[in-house]
């Protein structure tokens, strides 16, 4: 088990939600649950926290955590958080800046690596 995150683009912006426990903008993502690997997992978990299905394209082991770069779909249903659409990072993080100023990066060049 672990926990995994996803970066999701639509159109070269990504899509956040705010955490109002944590008081930020974050990635959908949490804890894989016993039997799920982690493209499972991060479907899950942006379903729950999003509402939306997404396109796993690439999956990136962090050491501590995972992070996968997806393309975005449609809206699928109730979702637990506020979500936006974004072109670059907010101010307002749930957790350290640094890490998103690196994944967001890496995630849309691994969507625009793999398009046909």
């Amino acid at each position: 088990m672990g926990t995994v995150y996803t970066v999701a683009f639509r159109d070269g912006r990504f899509l956040m939600v705010f955490n109002t426990k944590r008081g930020g903008w974050e990635m959908p993502g949490g804890k894989m649950e016993d039997g799920e690997g982690v493209v499972k997992a991060a479907k899950r978990e942006y379903a729950e926290e999003a509402g939306y299905e997404i396109d796993i394209m690439s999956a990136r082991d962090l050491g501590y955590c995972w992070v996968c770069a997806a393309k975005l779909g449609g809206k699928i249903g109730e979702c637990e958080m506020e979500s936006r659409l974004f072109d670059q990072i907010p101010e307002r993080l749930s957790f350290e800046r640094e890490e998103y100023e690196s994944v967001v990066p890496w995630a849309f060049h691994e969507l625009n690596q793999k398009r046909c």
